[in-house]
């Protein structure tokens, strides 16, 4: 399956790239965010809890429709002849609560649903914030690799104009042309992964995949608890939205178990009736009818219910532990990402930077070769590319264990 969406999202892709270049749309990340509960998946997730609370309050405090017989006869004696007529209404009665029961039942249902909307809506949350982080990182690197290309040519060209003057050999001219055409590859495979992950966006968002998306705006700023605080929020995290879905689900098939004994208990019910003979007479009759519950009790439907409640349970402490782990995880994440930023920004990049100038300058005095700069342009390119990536990445943690916190208190982050 998933192999499946791959080769979807690069056949689009590619189709992007082949037709001619329409105009992009810019979109922040408070935009994607804002447009999630319009997606196809968590609207109708919406609209199924709400159907079924407008439904429920139009239940009827009575789970029997009333019964009205109509008897007309006639009767014929030797001498005497005449219609009968007799009317009858007579109503049910659950003397086992099953108007409670599927009161009860009925309230499981609006959570379970208001739960898995919850659940959806907050997994699309996150696919379209990781979606749009990743292509504001692929066009961070496209943007570095068309200036890495900027600067491989004119290296190149340098180099070139060099071996004219028989400063360089036919090697180094060589090596900075394949340093160009790298660049140029380079540039290629990004441009093709910002295709990818617009196409993706796109997908994501329910919108027209050859209308490309342009990540545009700041990175998400989000605050989060002290470290102190994530130990007591891991804890809690069985709370959170997919957990407690399937928590209510278990307690629905239990409530149904209820409901469907009850509508096999005990019956009551009452009836009147009027009669009118064929000789004028006239009368009345109140009936009382008791059907108990001696043989048919639900068994059946009640013990297949309990069945799937015990599974859901089960389902639920394995989906609770799930949840614990993915926010210890996005925890971690925001820790690790922030080092890894901080190592890249104070160690890696001014010394990638510094490398490369030093470089160049050896270069310009003959101390140094085409092959040591264009290593030392490598490490710098890669370095500043890595620097987007790690910037996403560490906006992306933060963002994750941020929607996990409030789904926590059922609250939706803007």
């Amino acid at each position: 399956m998933v192999f499946t969406v791959r080769v979807m999202v690069a056949v689009l892709a590619a189709l992007v790239l082949a037709a001619s270049p329409p105009e992009v749309t810019p979109l922040t990340f408070e935009e994607a965010l804002a447009l999630a509960g319009r997606t196809p998946g968590p609207a109708s997730a919406a609209r199924a809890a709400e159907v079924r609370r407008s439904e429920g309050a139009r239940l009827s405090p009575f789970v029997f429709n009333p019964q009205v017989t109509v008897e007309p006869g006639y009767r014929q004696r030797a001498d005497e002849r005449g219609a009968d007529l007799r009317l009858g209404v007579s109503q049910t009665f659950s003397l086992s609560g099953q108007a409670g029961a599927r009161n009860t039942a009925v309230r499981a249902e609006e959570a379970v649903l208001d739960a898995e909307a919850r659940a959806v809506l907050l997994s699309r949350r996150l696919a379209i914030a990781e979606a749009w982080l990743r292509l504001w990182a692929a066009e961070q690197a496209i943007v570095q690799s068309a200036l890495e290309l900027q600067l491989a040519a004119a290296f190149r060209d340098a180099v070139q104009g060099a071996a004219k003057l028989g400063a360089s050999t036919k090697l180094e001219l060589a090596e900075a042309s394949a340093y160009l055409a790298e660049a140029r590859l380079a540039e290629l495979d990004a441009e093709e992964q910002v295709a990818e992950r617009r196409v993706a966006l796109a997908m994501l968002l329910g919108g027209d995949p050859v209308r490309p998306l342009q990540a545009t705006g700041a990175l998400p700023e989000v605050e989060l608890p002290a470290d102190a605080e994530w130990a007591p929020l891991v804890a809690q995290a069985s709370r959170l939205p997919e957990a407690a879905a399937r928590t209510l689900g278990a307690q629905l098939e239990r409530a149904r178990a209820a409901e469907a004994q009850a509508s096999r208990g005990t019956l009551l019910q009452v009836g009147v009736a009027g009669l009118r003979e064929y000789d004028g007479a006239a009368g009345g009759a109140l009936t009382l009818t008791l059907t108990p519950s001696l043989f048919e009790r639900g068994e059946r439907d009640r013990g297949a219910l309990l069945a799937s409640a015990e599974r859901l349970e089960g389902e639920a402490r394995d989906a609770g532990h799930r949840a614990a782990a993915g926010l210890a995880l996005a925890l971690h994440d925001v820790e690790h990402s922030r080092e890894v930023l901080a190592a890249l920004r104070g160690e890696l990049l001014p010394a990638a930077e510094e490398a490369a100038r030093l470089r160049e300058l050896l270069f310009q005095s003959g101390d140094s070769t085409v092959p040591e700069v264009v290593l030392a342009r490598r490490a710098l390119a890669s370095a500043r590319i890595r620097l987007g990536h790690a910037r996403a990445a560490e906006a992306w943690a933060r963002v994750k264990a941020r929607f996990f916190i409030d789904a926590l208190s059922g609250v939706s982050t803007p």
